[in-house]
């Protein structure tokens, strides 16, 4: 591998790396901070939706783009936390109709009280 390939690579890995994946009560702690939630669609009028978190937080996701998620669809939400109940969305994925929030919302609860054993890019501030 020449040093150009090898810069390549380092530079797109430092892109694609981990973001913390996060229910309501965390958010807090990730203000400023890139993020993922998980949730189920409340309202959506395109560019502004509202969704409830595992958690049962309910949380408004802004969008500069139009996204289409229907109401009650699980969704996948990448953006970054403004405040406790705000996140500036910037990608999100609508996840299949027999999505476990709670089971998902579990995982992240044990992800985050062991988190030597399930590591991100990002730690809480």
């Amino acid at each position: 591998i020449n040093a150009e390939y090898g810069y390549f690579i380092q530079t797109n890995l430092r892109k694609m790396e981990s973001k913390p994946r996060v229910n309501g009560q965390m958010l807090s702690s990730y203000i400023g901070q890139e993020v993922v939630a998980v949730g189920r669609v409340v309202t959506n009028t395109g560019t502004s939706m509202k969704i409830e978190l595992g958690d049962g937080t309910n949380v408004t996701v802004s969008f500069v783009e139009t996204t289409e998620a229907l109401p009650d669809s699980a969704v996948e939400i990448n953006g970054r936390v403004s405040d406790t109940s705000r996140v500036d969305g910037m990608a999100c994925r609508v996840l299949s109709d027999d999505f476990d929030m709670k089971l998902y919302n579990d995982a992240i609860m044990v992800a985050n009280q062991h988190q030597a054993y399930f590591t991100t890019a990002q730690q809480p501030a």
